[in-house]
């Protein structure tokens, strides 16, 4: 495989990962014999998503889903199957989330734990490097190597001496 293609493949998930745009794992929040409630955590947001349990189809759709944390409103936005809100002016650790549902002509309300991540102080690819772990640093490591050996296979050979 060529140094080429190999810089192509990797810079997908490079780009993801200095971006931030990785996803998150899903955590469970709570359930009930109807619904599952499940977080993620993305940067500065985080997103719940609301699932009947018998055939996994969400619940999603502008007013459906209401939330409190800690006994005040979350104001709540449709994102694709989940409900995306932001992370701003929340605290960090295990914080109380009270999420009333409306499907199937009742509202049931789910009560659970959401745990918030402290607020990192550097911006951008560090805090996220720092937050990933070796992990990261292996795959710029990695990165940096390849684009420097890139670099090093593109030089132009000396000109020949001449006599």
């Amino acid at each position: 495989m060529s140094m080429g293609r190999i810089l192509r493949a990797m810079a997908p998930a490079t780009v993801m990962l200095v971006s931030g745009l990785a996803h998150a794992a899903t955590v469970p929040v709570a359930r009930s014999m109807q619904l599952r409630l499940d977080a993620a955590i993305h940067g500065k947001r985080a997103v719940l998503y609301v699932v009947r349990r018998a055939d996994q189809a969400p619940i999603d759709g502008a007013g459906r889903v209401t939330a409190e944390i800690n006994g005040h409103a979350l104001p709540l936005r449709p994102e694709g199957t989940g409900y995306a809100f932001s992370l701003a002016g929340l605290p960090a650790g295990p914080q109380s989330l009270q999420v009333v549902v409306a499907h199937n002509g009742i509202r049931e309300l789910l009560t659970g734990t959401i745990t918030l991540p402290k607020r990192s102080t550097g911006p951008g690819a560090f805090a996220l490097l720092e937050r990933h772990g070796y992990g990261a640093w292996w795959i710029l490591n990695i990165v940096v190597l390849l684009l420097a050996a890139r670099l090093i296979m593109r030089r132009k050979p000396p000109p020949p001496e001449s006599r």
